[in-house]
């Protein structure tokens, strides 16, 4: 059974998270059975989202930012949810480690790979979810029996 917490916005963008998320589990994550996901919507973010663990690879925190309209709402979370996904399946990794002067540094780990110095365009997790996210939508579209978009 899954879990999904929405707060912030106005009530028909949490009804559309709410179903933008259950969707994009039962797409990205058809074998989770207990997936975790506080989502709070807002309109004080520079970005259009973000997303990150919290507990373990089942729980995931995600901010959106509320000021696009429902088209941009709805692509933005999907690709959010491509990051979930791949933090649930241990494709991206991110670690607190100790650089050569000793400070503490999250370290991003894409497939095995240290990214944490790319530039954000060539980030491979994030090509990953831009190039998922036109087609995911697509899909809600169509699973989206009651047109909220």
């Amino acid at each position: 059974m899954h879990n999904i917490y929405v707060d912030g916005g106005t009530k028909r963008q949490r009804e559309i998270a709410n179903k933008v998320i259950s969707f994009c589990i039962k797409r990205l994550m058809p074998r989770a059975r207990s997936i975790f996901v506080d989502c709070h919507l807002t309109k004080s973010m520079t970005d259009l989202g973000g997303c990150w663990l919290l507990d373990n690879n089942r729980s995931f925190g995600i901010e959106l930012n509320t000021v696009s309209k429902t088209k941009e709402f709805i692509i933005s979370l999907i690709h959010e949810m491509v990051h979930a996904k791949q933090y649930y399946t241990g494709e991206l990794i991110e670690v607190l480690t100790k650089n050569k002067k000793g400070a503490i540094v999250n370290k991003i780990i894409w497939q095995g790979k240290d990214c944490t110095n790319i530039k954000y365009d060539n980030l491979p997790y994030e090509l990953e979810a831009y190039h998922m996210q036109d087609n995911l939508y697509k899909e809600y579209k169509k699973y989206d029996k009651s047109n909220t978009i």
